[in-house]
């Protein structure tokens, strides 16, 4: 597996290539023409009508406590009753489809697998149009059967983030959790997908580099690579909130960036804030709340968060390389790394 990291990610990824076997369950020529324009996206050459990609928070809670995350800094118990509601999701997906929105991501800072309806979701997505359905988990509810309905409901892609090695270096990425259990159910996900004859979903595991387990990535690497479709390396950025410093001394300094989040996709969180990028620092960049104008005026007007003035100006400065003068944007791209 070869790595691949466009200059305008934060995430280098192993098989990146296999996301095009996605093309044989789809139609040809609307696949081609997601990718082709996915591909100009994220490199900043054009400003489609319609985001390409929404990612929905569905829900506002996590089953783990992540140092390097800022949802562990919140009371999950506040937010436990906030759910993303199924019925303004289809208002997005019917509206949205037809003017060019080719993929979802089922997921923000949350676990997703905690809403016990997610495949309805996958489903009515997929039915749709949706070309390209996926979301990030830690894996720890991944049991056999949510491994059937996942696979059943016609989801695209599975990411898996487990940052480990071994259940030592586990334990201190991800308290709470449960090594052996997430790389069992990666396992037989996979075994499962192979007794189906079953291309989907493409299974990711992620590996986020910190100073407590970049030691573990070429070890991970190894154990991965002839398992999952694809494996992601991620830069670690700084949380907004943390319970404690975590640093990465191996990312590599940037000197220039220009960040393609703005081009592609807007965020959705369970709350109906809508961001303008899916990094931790995303929250403190809102463009508005889709709950309240849905309520105000009865539509799903995306378009007027996506091609407001405030997106604008973020293209304009990554457009010229000039991230610094965003606060937020400078704060999330040279905090991913030490500076010492």
């Amino acid at each position: 597996m070869e790595l691949q990291r466009n200059a305008s990610e934060l995430t280098g990824i192993l098989g990146a290539h296999k996301i095009e076997s996605l093309q044989a369950i789809n139609n040809p020529i609307l696949w081609r023409n997601y990718r082709d324009t996915y591909a100009k996206a994220q490199q900043l050459e054009i400003i489609t009508p319609y985001p390409l990609q929404i990612d929905f928070e569905l829900n506002a809670t996590c089953n783990l406590a992540c140092p390097m995350c800022p949802l562990s800094m919140e009371n999950n118990t506040e937010k436990s009753h906030i759910n993303f509601p199924y019925e303004l999701f289809c208002k997005i997906i019917d509206d949205g489809v037809p003017k060019g929105l080719k993929a979802i991501k089922l997921n923000y800072l949350n676990e997703p697998l905690l809403r016990k309806d997610l495949e309805r979701f996958i489903i009515y997505a997929k039915k749709a149009g949706v070309l390209d359905v996926y979301f990030s988990s830690n894996g720890l509810l991944l049991n056999q059967n949510r491994i059937y309905s996942l696979i059943d409901s016609g989801l695209d892609r599975l990411q898996i983030s487990i940052d480990a090695i071994s259940k030592e270096v586990y334990d201190i990425i991800r308290p709470g959790g449960d090594y052996k259990r997430v790389v069992e159910n990666v396992l037989t996900l996979l075994a499962y997908k192979k007794e189906r004859n079953s291309l989907t979903p493409l299974v990711r595991v992620n590996f986020v580099r910190t100073q407590r387990n970049e030691f573990q990535l070429q070890d991970f690497l190894e154990f991965w690579q002839d398992k999952v479709d694809m494996i992601g390396v991620q830069e670690m950025v700084l949380p907004t909130k943390k319970k404690e410093s975590i640093l990465s001394k191996t990312t590599a300094k940037k000197q220039s960036f220009s960040c393609s989040f703005p081009y592609k996709q807007l965020v959705i969180t369970a709350e109906g804030n809508v961001l303008p990028c899916c990094t931790f620092w995303g929250e403190q960049l809102v463009l508005g709340n889709i709950l309240e104008s849905y309520r105000q005026n009865g539509c799903v007007d995306i378009e007027s968060f996506w091609l407001g003035e405030k997106m604008q100006e973020l293209r304009t400065l990554h457009k010229k390389g000039e991230f610094t003068k965003s606060v937020i944007c400078k704060q999330c791209v040279t905090g991913a790394i030490d500076e010492s």
